[in-house]
């Protein structure tokens, strides 16, 4: 194996290693660590994707109307009314479980496109449980010896969701 060929399996290694340290930090409900993820200027979009009859362009364009497109500001502020006990929709909180695989890693340097696919269980009350399955493109940056987010896309393959989306992706 070529030493390109080791960097990029080291570097796909971190970054996989990354993404599942962030999902179980959210899946634990330590939200403060998990916002220490994301730059300060991070962008979180989801769009909504409308399937039409003939249309071949399954990517939405930035723009359109979002079920989120939040700053890291905004982030905060959802985790803070979370905490609070005034975010309806999580009383009690959600018991959630995201598994992230198919990890790709592109580019080189302090910024990287990462796409991976995602299923994410989300339990409520005594109900069964919902299961929303994605595709999410970051941009990641380079922060000291880590990583930081600086943009979320979730994809959602959802046409309808199951219910409301009250957990992040």
């Amino acid at each position: 194996m070529s030493a390109v060929n080791g960097y990029r399996h080291e570097l796909k290694a971190e970054i996989e290693s990354f993404l599942y340290h962030e999902a179980r930090l959210v899946d634990a409900y330590r939200f403060d660590e998990w916002l220490d993820l994301f730059a300060e200027d991070a962008r979180y979009w989801m769009p909504v994707v409308e399937t039409l009859e003939g249309d071949t362009d399954s990517d939405p364009v930035q723009g359109q109307w979002a079920v989120m497109e939040e700053g890291k500001a905004f982030l905060a502020k959802r985790l803070e009314r979370i905490k609070s006990g005034m975010a309806y929709a999580e009383l009690p909180r959600s018991r959630t479980r995201r598994v992230i695989g198919n990890v790709l890693v592109e580019g080189e340097g302090d910024e990287l496109t990462v796409h991976s696919n995602f299923i994410l269980f989300q339990g409520r009350r005594d109900k069964d449980g919902d299961f929303f399955v994605g595709r999410r493109e970051d941009r990641l940056r380079r922060a000291g010896n880590g990583w930081l987010i600086a943009e979320r896309k979730v994809f959602l393959d959802h046409r309808v969701l199951p219910r409301a989306v009250s957990v992040f992706m």
